[in-house]
C-alpha cells in the first residue's frame, strides 16, 4: 500500500487506514486467515507470497508495509513476508524484537508499521535499517523515506489529525473519503492504466481486540467496504 494512517484514540483504541497501491496486473487475494497459530489474518499477495497488512487476531496488533521507494526491485527476502512474520509473534514485543534482529538490507527499500492500540513502532531500511517508537498522534506512512515523508503523507497526517472529534461510524466515513480523495496532483486514491489503488482497509483496534475490520477490494472512491470475516 502507499499510504497508511494510524489514529491513536485517547481510550485505548488504534484506528488504522490505508490504501494499497500497485500494478493492476499484480494477483492478490483478499483478507483471510494467513496463519493459523497465532490466527494472523490479512490479504495476501500471490507474487511474493505475504501480505502488505495483517493483524494478530490473538494478541490484538497490525504489521503493514509500504515500499519505501517507488519501482524499488526486490531483493533477497519479500517485503511482504517481513510482514507475515513478524504479524505471527506472540506479542507485539515480540514483533518488534523479531524486527530488530533481522539483517534488514535483505528487503527491498520498505517503510514498517507495527502497533497495537497502546504503542506504535516503525521501522525502515531506507537510507539505512532504524527501528524507533512513534510518539505522534498520528502516524502517516507512505512511498517516501520516513525522514522526508514529502507534501503527500504530511497532508494526510495533517488530514487524518483533524478528525481527532468524530467518533464511531463518524470517523470511519471521514476516513473513508479521506482514503477515496482525488485532490492534488498526487491523490490518495490512484488511477493509472497499469498502476493504482488496487483495495483499502479500514481497521480499529480496541484493547486486543480487533473491534472493526473492514474491507474494499478496489479503489475506495468506487468500492464499498464490507466487514471482514475475521476467525
Amino acid at each position: 500500500m502507499c499510504i497508511l494512517l494510524a489514529l491513536a484514540g485517547a481510550t485505548g483504541e488504534l484506528w488504522v487506514a490505508a490504501n494499497r497501491d500497485e500494478r493492476l496486473d499484480r494477483p492478490w487475494q483478499p483478507p483471510r486467515l494467513l496463519v493459523p497459530d497465532p490466527p494472523v489474518f490479512g490479504g495476501r499477495d500471490l507474487v511474493g507470497g505475504g501480505s502488505w497488512l495483517a493483524v494478530n487476531v490473538e494478541a490484538g496488533f497490525v504489521v503493514a508495509v509500504t515500499n519505501a521507494r517507488l519501482g524499488a526491485a526486490p531483493r533477497e527476502r519479500s517485503r511482504g513476508r517481513l510482514v507475515l512474520d513478524a504479524a505471527s509473534e506472540r506479542t507485539l514485543q515480540h514483533a518488534v524484537a523479531l524486527v530488530s534482529e533481522l539483517d534488514l538490507g535483505r528487503y527491498g527499500e520498505f517503510n514498517l508499521l507495527v502497533a497495537d492500540a497502546r504503542t506504535r513502532w516503525l521501522a525502515t531500511n531506507e537510507p539505512a535499517p532504524l527501528i524507533e517508537r512513534a510518539e505522534a498522534t498520528v502516524t502517516a506512512v507512505g512511498n517516501s523515506r520516513l525522514s522526508e515523508p514529502g507534501d503527500r503523507v504530511t497532508a494526510a497526517a495533517g488530514r487524518a489529525g483533524e478528525l481527532s472529534s468524530d467518533r464511531g461510524e463518524a470517523r470511519l466515513e471521514s476516513l473513508r473519503a479521506l482514503l477515496a480523495d482525488h485532490g492534488g496532483a498526487d491523490p490518495l486514491c490512484r488511477h493509472g492504466e497499469r498502476y493504482g489503488t488496487v483495495c483499502s482497509s479500514l481497521i480499529v483496534l480496541r484493547g486486543r481486540e480487533i473491534a472493526t475490520y473492514r474491507f474494499a477490494p478496489g479503489p475506495p472512491c468506487t468500492t464499498p467496504f464490507a466487514p471482514a470475516a475475521l476467525p
